[in-house]
């Protein structure tokens, strides 16, 4: 437990560099934080990695590229995390002219290296021993889907389930959401029928909780605050975090923007992360 008259501290930050986007962040069982930047002056987008403990960084400005099945400059443009496993990352890009995912790159960033790839299969679930995924093919003319379990340190096929059968429903519907398997919570919009959250923020002084993204987690309730000024119409972002009624941090997160940025914090075991000004992650103790 916190002293009163402690504060939180920042632990580490990060700068992706000047005009950089931090576009996704997933974190490996191993303990390590890897993100994707993008410029979209030049449409690139990168990728980095951060040991979480310390703060060292061990990958930055890594461009994915694989020889067996090679990249374009628009699949690396829209590449994107599915999910982790270990110290793997596996990556998609997506379809020409289509938002919908395409591919499996196992990527070990820490090596930096691509340890297995598939552009002919498309991630559906992490079973941990298995991934869910599959193939797209035409019969008569028309679309199918053909799922399979393939082993995620290979790529290797492990058994085929055909169509979108009983037991591929049966798979999907036992699935661990995403953010439950890598321990992070993410915040949520003050909406009416939250009675926890608003009662938090309101023991806190914030009347408009409509305009809040809020993580409440026992004794700590944090906070992202959405203020327009008047003229120009433009938005603030305030980040605050109360243990109990008491103000323990508290930093700018955007200043004068059209539209204020959603999503752009998090917790994860006993650290907050959260974006600053959309080029610098920062990381704070919460105990």
């Amino acid at each position: 437990m916190m002293h009163k008259a402690e504060k939180l501290s920042v632990c580490w930050r990060y700068h992706a560099g000047h005009d950089a986007l931090i576009w996704q962040l997933m974190f490996t069982s191993t303990g390590n934080l890897i993100g994707q930047k993008r410029f979209a002056g030049s449409r690139q987008a990168l990728f980095f990695g951060i040991d979480t403990a310390t703060g060292s960084i061990f990958c930055d400005d890594f461009l994915l590229m694989d020889h067996i099945h090679p990249f374009s400059e628009t699949d690396n443009w829209f590449t994107g995390f599915e999910t982790t496993l270990g110290d793997l990352v596996y990556c998609h890009t997506c379809k020409s002219d289509s938002p919908e995912h395409r591919g499996i790159w196992a990527v070990d960033f820490m090596s930096g290296r691509v340890v297995w790839s598939r552009p002919d299969i498309v991630f559906v679930a992490n079973l941990e021993d298995e991934f869910l995924v599959y193939k797209s093919v035409v019969f008569a003319g028309f679309p199918e889907r053909h799922f399979l379990l393939i082993d995620p340190f290979t790529g290797a096929d492990i058994r085929c389930l055909g169509l979108d059968s009983l037991e591929v429903h049966a798979i999907r519907e036992a699935v661990v959401q995403e953010e439950v398997r890598q321990q992070v919570t993410l915040p949520e919009v003050v909406m009416e029928g939250m009675p926890v959250e608003r009662a938090a923020l309101q023991r806190a002084g914030i009347a408009e909780t409509n305009r809040c993204e809020c993580i409440v987690q026992g004794s700590l309730t944090v906070a992202a605050l959405h203020e327009k000024r008047q003229l120009p119409d433009v938005w603030d972002t305030v980040l605050k975090v109360w243990q109990n009624d008491r103000l323990v941090y508290a930093d700018c997160m955007e200043e004068c923007v059209e539209k204020p940025g959603r999503n752009n914090f998090l917790i994860r075991c006993d650290h907050m992360y959260y974006l600053k000004g959309k080029e610098e992650l920062i990381s704070v103790a919460l105990s």
